[in-house]
């Protein structure tokens, strides 16, 4: 009886403690290649992130997903949206290549929280026209 009881105490206790936590983790950060993610994560103002079209100045002013800057998947290595590695990054372009070259040179350059959104038809509400600041 007490193999069984040590066996359940520093065997079973540890593993599920470690389970129950991978699984707070999880549930923790929404997955933002989902269209109804990204839309509560703009609307919501609550988690700080960087969303980046990474298309021409030219494809980002004829239709952009709201809040987000531009910055060409050409410059993005040079010029990326923040400093903190750890910072929630969601690049799209306009099929999801350009959008994946840029998270592969931001997770390259460190960059720990980059997540692919794929192409702009996507989002289903309507997309911001016109010019708009980039990230510096």
């Amino acid at each position: 009886m007490r193999t069984i009881a040590l066996f359940v105490i520093f065997i079973l206790l540890p593993a599920s403690v470690f389970a129950f936590g991978q699984a707070q983790k999880t549930e923790a950060q929404p997955d933002y290649r989902d269209t109804a993610a990204l839309e509560k994560l703009i609307e919501g103002k609550t988690t700080p992130y960087f969303l980046v079209d990474v298309r021409t100045p030219e494809e980002y002013a004829a239709g952009h997903i709201p809040t987000a800057i531009n910055i060409p998947v050409t410059e993005i290595g040079q010029r990326p949206p923040t400093k903190d590695p750890d910072a929630l990054i969601v690049v799209y372009c306009r099929s999801g290549n350009r959008s994946g070259a840029a998270q592969q040179v931001l997770q390259e350059m460190g960059y720990r929280n980059v997540v692919n959104y794929g192409a702009v038809s996507n989002w289903r509400k309507p997309l911001v026209t016109g010019d708009k600041p980039t990230a510096d």
